[in-house]
C-alpha cells in the first residue's frame, strides 16, 4: 500500500482504496458482532503525534437476517477513518467490547498487521488489556477474535 512517488491523483484514487477498505473492514466487524450492546474503538499511535483514537457504540438486536443494528453512523464513520490512518501507517487495534443481551461482558481485539485486521487470540487480548490498563474484573471474558472477510488488503 506504499504511495511513494504518485501523482496526486493516484494518490488521491490510493486513499480512496484504502478508505473503502477500512469501511468495509469495520462494516464486516460490526455486522459479525452478533448480539449485544457493543463499544468499538480504533487506536493508531502516529509518529511524532498523539494517537488517533475513535469509537462507537452499537447495537445489535437478533440474529442473522433478521437482525437490526442501532448506532450513530457518524460514530462508526470516524472508527473507520481511524482504520484507514492504521491501514496507511500499518499500525494500529480495534477492541469489540460486548455486553450479551444475558449481561455477560466479553473483549475480542484485532491488530493490523500486513494493512488487515489480525485477530488476537483469548489470551493475547488478556495480556494486552493487562498490559496497558491493569487487571480488570473477573466478570470480562476475553474472546479469540473472529475473522473479518472483508478485511483482506486491497
Amino acid at each position: 500500500m506504499g504511495a511513494t512517488n504518485l501523482s496526486s491523483s493516484q494518490r488521491r484514487e490510493h486513499l480512496a482504496a484504502v478508505t473503502a477498505h477500512a469501511v468495509k473492514a469495520v462494516t464486516g466487524l460490526m455486522q459479525a458482532a452478533g448480539p449485544g450492546e457493543h463499544l468499538i474503538t480504533a487506536a493508531v499511535q502516529t509518529p511524532n503525534a498523539e494517537p488517533v483514537i475513535a469509537y462507537a457504540w452499537f447495537d445489535i438486536v437478533g440474529e442473522g437476517t433478521d437482525a437490526r443494528w442501532s448506532g450513530v453512523y457518524a460514530d462508526a464513520a470516524a472508527v473507520a477513518e481511524a482504520v484507514t490512518v492504521a491501514f496507511i501507517l500499518a499500525k494500529g487495534s480495534i477492541v469489540l467490547g460486548t455486553t450479551s443481551p444475558t449481561g455477560e461482558e466479553s473483549v475480542r481485539a484485532w491488530t493490523v498487521d500486513d494493512h488487515t485486521l489480525r485477530p488476537l487470540t483469548a489470551e493475547q487480548v488478556r495480556h494486552a488489556f493487562h498490559e496497558t490498563i491493569g487487571p480488570k474484573s473477573a466478570a470480562v471474558t476475553y474472546q479469540t477474535a473472529f475473522r473479518i472477510p472483508s478485511a483482506s488488503p486491497v
